[in-house]
C-alpha cells in the first residue's frame, strides 16, 4: 500500500508564501484502521519515521 505526499499553498502574507503538506492515505488503509473523517491524529517522528496514531486522552512523548 503506498500514499502521496502533497504540498499545497495555505495563503500568502505580505508578499511570503506560506505552505501545507497533506498525505493521500488509500482508503482501503483508512477502512482497515477503522478511522473517520475529522479525527484527530498524533504525529511522532521515530529513528527517521513519521508515525501516525489515532489522539488518546494524552499526547505522545516524541522520542528522539
Amino acid at each position: 500500500m503506498k500514499a502521496k505526499l502533497q504540498k499545497q499553498l495555505a495563503y500568502r502574507y505580505k508578499e511570503k508564501k506560506h505552505y501545507k503538506h497533506v498525505i493521500i492515505v488509500p482508503d482501503e488503509a483508512i477502512t482497515e484502521l477503522g478511522w473517520k473523517g475529522g479525527q484527530e491524529l498524533d504525529l511522532v517522528v521515530r529513528n527517521g519515521k513519521l508515525i501516525v496514531e489515532l489522539r488518546t486522552k494524552e499526547p505522545p512523548t516524541s522520542e528522539k
